[in-house]
């Protein structure tokens, strides 16, 4: 990671240049093209079935897609697909600035994971999270330097969506925070600061139960909601 300036004017915060994603899904995959296009090295940690092979062959369709409506030059797409590798093993990890846990498993066996890419990387790398901010603390337990994690949610469709949400506790680094939101401007969206509040934490335990059964609650929706289980707690 090299030096950037803070809004501090010193030196602190640090370029992020890279990236490894845990995962395997459509949205890690999703991640891990914005990361492509911004001109970052990204390296996909398998979690889930299939090969390298398999990985690269879903990024080239996608990305052809995008040169096909004009969206991106030929040029383009090989300078992407040749920042891009993946692995098995969370060893593969060890060179980035920034390890994102993009997986779908029990938070145990993310906080594993977590633990897992700390070590990997000596404790040096920023380690990110796309669990829901009520867990952070709870995936952080195990980590030596929680000073260094955070949750970066980022909407679907990852490479189109115009903003992610980077979630901090108490114990996340001012300049953690900053690398994080210069990491997310990198990738051309609009980074928005969450903290884990009690206010929104108890905003995300009822978010379950707000909207109609069986299908998820809308944001109005959890909006009036959040509004009653406060008032609720206030009484």
């Amino acid at each position: 990671m090299e030096p950037l300036e803070n809004a501090n004017g010193n030196g602190s915060a640090c370029a992020i240049e890279d990236v490894a994603v845990i995962g395997g899904g459509a949205k890690s995959l999703g991640v891990i093209e914005a990361c492509l296009l911004a001109g970052l090295s990204t390296t996909l940690i398998r979690s889930t079935p299939g090969g390298a092979a398999e990985a690269r062959r879903r990024l080239s369709a996608s990305l052809e897609d995008k040169r096909a409506d004009g969206r991106l030059d030929p040029e383009a797409v090989t300078r992407a697909l040749g920042r891009f590798r993946a692995a098995g093993d969370i060893g593969a990890a060890a060179s980035a600035d920034l390890v994102l846990d993009s997986t779908v498993l029990p938070w145990r066996d993310r906080q594993t994971l977590l633990k897992l890419a700390e070590r990997a990387t000596n404790g040096h790398a920023i380690l990110a999270t796309t669990a829901p901010t009520a867990l952070l603390r709870a995936l952080s337990t195990r980590l030596d330097v929680r000073e260094n994690f955070l949750g970066l949610h980022f909407f679907a469709p990852a490479v189109l969506a115009g903003f992610c949400e980077v979630s901090v506790t108490n114990r996340t680094q001012p300049t953690v925070v900053e690398t994080a939101v210069q990491f997310v401007q990198a990738l051309g969206k609009y980074a928005v600061i969450v903290r884990d509040t009690p206010a929104l934490l108890l905003l995300q335990t009822q978010g379950a139960r707000l909207g109609p059964s069986g299908s998820p609650p809308s944001r109005s929706d959890a909006a009036l909601g959040f509004c009653g289980a406060l008032e609720r707690l206030l009484a």
